[in-house]
């Protein structure tokens, strides 16, 4: 088998280029694809289909004007669950309104059903689990002109896989965000912080490698994007920020109450986030509105984070139907320490027309002017400043409803997202060199 499938790769008529790239994923891989010992995949005696010496039977001609594009993903996205899978959502539907032929690859299953069967219902084929995903390239890998891949564990884990069966296709990497700064940046705040260090190092490694194993490298904000060239000016890097809807009606000042938070608790900053708020600085807001109400929303949330429940803390967990807590609390807050990337949940609050306070981490790579379209603040004291000023001055909170509006709506709604997509879906095949080796 190991031999004739060195055979079938030697035969390929592939570029040099793309040749080394394919050899280079296969030999960063964890699981060798032409180890001592063959293919070590189960199964692959069966699924590989037997090598007559014509490569044309498995280069199906592709159709005349098609762009066939393969997502991988960790599982279907459940963008009412966390910003990452509401920013792939949104990444999917800008694919199919172009026209473009898709279909998902999730290493898992998603919390139901619903969300592989709302992707179906765009005409998206979904297929479940690896090795569904090797059956399944196997088939139809060459019919691919492009493969998006998100998040480096699952880059790492299908860059092999997708460069040995879908030679013809463009890899794209979609880092989400760079998982090594947000690793780094929550060291100070980790009671651990000598175990995080060399989980730190060990993402840096593989997103690098992901990076150079990769036709084009997508990050999140103009930071991350100058992070990745740093470390390697030769990675081709494009900036695709988060997405957002931006609402046509917001409910007026009057009849709004509450602070508010939202996010996946299966993410370490926004627990810290909550306990900070909790600790350092809702007392201070207390002493000037007695009477406010804190409420915490998101999914996976821990016994740690619902024991804070008091008179003036209100946890609630996951909800369905987000935007309807958006349209009735007066400010969100996201007092985040540490993190990286772009915040989805604070553009969906300026999106929805919700003020934010927030940090300078919770505003990175938003282009965000404090006391314009935010308000950004670090001590403890001026966040609670900043959050009374916003529950007191109707003037203020109008302001800032608009002018973040207006902001996300030029630079993160979903025309933007077609601006910035839609040409790399078009791109001529690139011809850039390869390195793989880790650093």
């Amino acid at each position: 088998m190991e031999r004739s499938l060195r055979s079938l790769f030697r035969r390929l008529p592939l570029q040099d280029t793309r040749r080394q790239k394919i050899k280079a994923a296969i030999r960063s891989s964890r699981m060798p694809l032409f180890g001592r010992n063959g293919l070590e995949e189960p199964g692959w005696s069966q699924l590989v289909p037997p090598w007559t010496g014509d490569w044309s039977c498995l280069f199906p001609t592709p159709r005349v004007g098609a762009q066939d594009i393969l997502v991988i993903d960790w599982k279907p996205p459940t963008p009412d669950r966390d910003s990452g899978s509401y920013r792939m959502r949104m990444i999917l539907d800008v694919m199919r309104e172009a026209g473009c032929g898709v279909d998902f690859i999730g290493d898992h299953d998603a919390e139901g059903v619903s969300y592989t069967r709302s992707l179906e219902k765009l005409g998206i084929s979904v297929v479940i689990g690896r090795e569904a995903a090797w059956r399944h390239l196997i088939v139809n890998g060459a019919m691919y002109r492009f493969v998006w891949i998100s998040r480096p564990e699952i880059a790492e884990r299908y860059l092999p896989m997708v460069r040995a069966l879908a030679p013809r296709a463009e890899v794209i990497y979609d880092t989400v965000d760079l998982h090594w700064i947000r690793l780094r940046r929550g060291i100070p705040f980790s009671p651990e912080p000598e175990p995080l260090a060399h989980l730190a190092e060990s993402f840096r490694r593989i997103e690098i490698c992901n990076a150079r194993c990769s036709d084009l490298t997508i990050a999140i904000t103009e930071d991350e994007k100058r992070a990745l060239l740093d470390e390697d000016p030769g990675i081709k890097v494009h900036v695709l920020p988060n997405i957002h809807a931006v609402s046509s009606v917001v409910a007026p000042v009057s009849g709004r109450s509450g602070l508010f938070f939202i996010g996946s608790f299966s993410h370490p900053p926004n627990i810290d986030a909550v306990f900070y708020f909790v600790r350092d600085i809702l007392p201070r807001i207390l002493d000037q509105i007695p009477t406010v109400h804190f409420y915490i929303v998101g999914s996976d949330m821990p016994y740690s984070i619902r024991a804070l429940k008091s008179r003036c803390v209100r946890p609630v967990g996951y909800v369905r139907d987000v935007e309807s807590w958006f349209r009735r609390m007066r400010v969100f807050v996201a007092p985040l320490r540490h993190g990286a990337g772009m915040k989805g949940k604070v553009g969906q609050s300026l999106a929805l027309g919700l003020p934010v306070v927030t940090t300078s981490v919770g505003a990175e790579g938003m282009g965000l002017t404090h006391e314009v379209e935010a308000m950004v603040s670090e001590d403890p004291g001026d966040f609670a400043s900043s959050v009374i000023r916003v529950c007191l001055d109707n003037d203020l909170w109008g302001r800032l409803s608009s002018a973040g509006q207006a902001l996300v709506a030029q630079r993160f709604s979903k025309e933007a997202a077609e601006r910035a997509l839609i040409p790399l879906l078009r791109v001529e095949p690139l011809q850039r060199g390869m390195r793989c080796e880790r650093d």
